[in-house]
């Protein structure tokens, strides 16, 4: 018996789809199109955030010696500072690399390559570049580092130099996160409310139907069952619609995305490959609770005869 009705809420729901093909193309699409919006907007999302994280990976903080500092002095500051937890890595640049480097960097000034040459000491101090493990570290370190007992060997920090570029790249990604957030909330209002609507006017098309049912004793669940199946069904074909054209769209926008990074190293096609189920089956789940939770409250007034 149990089986009997199960299989007549299938077939009613099928029949119900055929039968309005034509609106369940149009239910079906739209639902697609939400699919294919949120997708996108986390494509956007996981972009801007890989991109905002190759920039905080490039920062760094240079911390520039006296001159006469000498280089077991140096060692001890750098051996203080890997040992706070906060410290990703540290660069030791030795008094004659730092001027090397100063001299290729003046290579075409001859005034300061002269004045160099005239010059018996190097005066020029060793440099520590320091990477944090977080670009939200760099102010703890450096507040850590000038109330050691090394401070007085410290020439300068260009922590000053980049403190409004990291604040900049906080800022912009906090504000991306929040604006994406907003984004896919305001898509999620959208589709409910389409889902809604077409589901209602699907069910209206029923009324008749519905009416005669529950006048020779049909149960609310048995009425209301088909209704929850077919949104379910729309919501799983939109689904496989919306991988079949979002996987391509990945195929065609990665070498764009290459040419961006100057790398392969992020791959969206991989991405989404690894975080598959995470991703649709996410959006398949809520998709369908948002067809049924409609259906049942578009056919609640149809079950009262």
């Amino acid at each position: 018996m149990i089986i009997t009705s199960i299989y007549r809420i299938f077939v009613f729901a099928w029949q119900s789809f055929w039968r309005n093909i034509w609106l369940s193309v149009v239910t079906i699409t739209i639902i697609v199109l939400t699919f294919i919006s949120v997708n996108c907007l986390i494509v956007v999302y996981i972009t801007t955030d890989a991109a905002i994280n190759i920039i905080k990976n490039k920062v760094d903080v240079s911390i520039y010696f006296r001159p006469e500092v000498i280089e077991p002095q140096v060692n001890e500051v750098k051996t203080y500072l890997s040992s706070l937890t906060q410290v990703k890595e540290i660069n030791y640049i030795s008094q004659q690399e730092a001027l090397e480097k100063f001299r290729q960097l003046h290579r075409n000034d001859s005034d300061i390559i002269q004045s160099l040459e005239e010059l018996e000491n190097n005066p020029i101090g060793a440099t520590l570049q320091i990477k944090a493990k977080n670009i939200e570290d760099y102010p703890e370190i450096i507040g850590v580092l000038s109330n050691s007992k090394y401070n007085d060997l410290i020439l300068d920090k260009n922590f000053e130099d980049h403190k409004v570029y990291i604040e900049k790249i906080q800022k912009l990604s906090k504000n991306i996160k929040s604006v994406g957030l907003a984004i896919c909330g305001i898509f999620v209002i959208i589709a409910l409310l389409i889902v809604f609507n077409t589901i209602r006017v699907a069910i209206y098309t029923h009324r008749q139907e519905i009416g005669v049912m529950k006048l020779v004793g049909a149960t609310n669940w048995f009425i209301r069952s088909p209704f929850l199946v077919e949104a379910a069904f729309y919501g799983l074909v939109s689904c496989a619609i919306s991988v079949i054209i979002i996987y391509p769209m990945l195929n065609f926008i990665q070498p764009y995305i290459n040419n961006f990074f100057l790398t392969e190293e992020f791959n969206l096609l991989s991405y989404f490959n690894h975080n598959f189920w995470k991703i649709f089956g996410l959006q398949l789940i809520t998709i369908i609770l948002l067809n049924i939770i409609s259906s049942s409250i578009a056919i609640r007034r149809y079950l009262k005869v």
